[in-house]
């Protein structure tokens, strides 16, 4: 091969490349060859994980089932009470666990993604946005069986359609961005320091019990301010509104966290872009 046709990277000290406008140019130069290695990579990944899988895509299911089933089981026995609800109980605990799982696998997908790849990282040089996108694919793969489920007990309770359901995947997307935003900012550190991962176990479902995951938001109460001032309580809340028709247009407070979860999309973008370098030196150390 002719040393015409190779690509040289020169990495220099202090060098204007690791300016957070010419890590964003360099990302948007690399995001064609990124798609084309993370469609690679997601098919590898998916292929692996179910080939030797007995009851495959049940998996994806099986933790907002089973937390479901519990809570509609202590609901109707009356060993707890959540109060009233819109929508029958089983329904609203049912999106809302599915929500909050695609959420949870937002927060996890860049890290688990990345360290899937640590030994390619210190022996291929490639675009490494292709292991978030890649992660990010599988997330919208496991969407399937989950919307699936949800067209089930649409049918099931006979909600009638109506036109906010068109926002429902607006919400979805917003509920799978919002974690993976997180996710990426928490990936650098993540990397490096195992206790991250372990915390973020630790924490979600901790966090599922200040959100209206399980119960319906409380209208007064310290939970009410809590709830008032969480994030999330806002794009569950919403998106579960819109897939039954309980809400027909868009939240202001759901249009900035929109925005706010594509600056930290970026801002994370950014600074995974600018760390991976020395976290591949480590891992090559």
């Amino acid at each position: 091969m002719s040393s015409k046709n190779l690509k040289i990277t020169t990495y220099i000290p202090n060098s204007s490349k690791t300016a957070f406008f010419s890590s964003l140019v360099a990302i948007l130069k690399d995001i064609k060859p990124a798609h084309e290695l993370a469609v690679r990579l997601f098919k590898r990944d998916i292929t692996s994980q179910y080939r030797e899988s007995f009851l495959g895509f049940f998996w994806v299911l099986i933790p907002p089932l089973l937390t479901s089933g519990l809570w509609i089981f202590l609901n109707n026995n009356s060993i707890i009470n959540v109060g009233a609800t819109d929508i029958p109980y089983p329904l609203f605990v049912i999106i809302g666990t599915i929500l909050w799982q695609i959420f949870a696998e937002g927060i996890n997908q860049p890290l688990v993604s990345v360290r899937a790849n640590k030994g390619m990282l210190t022996k291929i040089n490639f675009p490494r946005e292709a292991l978030l996108l890649s992660g990010f694919y599988s997330i919208l793969f496991n969407l399937g069986p989950k919307m699936f489920v949800l067209a089930i007990a649409f049918y099931f309770y006979k909600i009638e359609p109506a036109l906010s359901l068109l926002y429902f995947p607006l919400g979805v997307l917003m509920t799978s961005l919002s974690g993976f935003a997180i996710g990426l900012l928490l990936t650098p550190i993540g990397l490096l320091i195992n206790d991250v991962s372990r915390g973020i176990g630790i924490i979600l479902p901790f966090a599922m019990y200040l959100t209206p995951v399980i119960y319906p938001e409380p209208t007064n109460g310290n939970v009410a301010l809590l709830m008032h001032y969480n994030p999330l309580a806002t794009l569950v809340t919403s998106t579960r509104d819109w897939f039954s028709g309980h809400l027909t247009y868009i939240p202001n407070e759901f249009t900035f966290l929109a925005g706010l979860t594509f600056l930290l999309l970026i801002i994370g973008t950014l600074a995974y872009r600018i760390s991976m370098p020395i976290i591949t030196e480590r891992f090559g150390g």
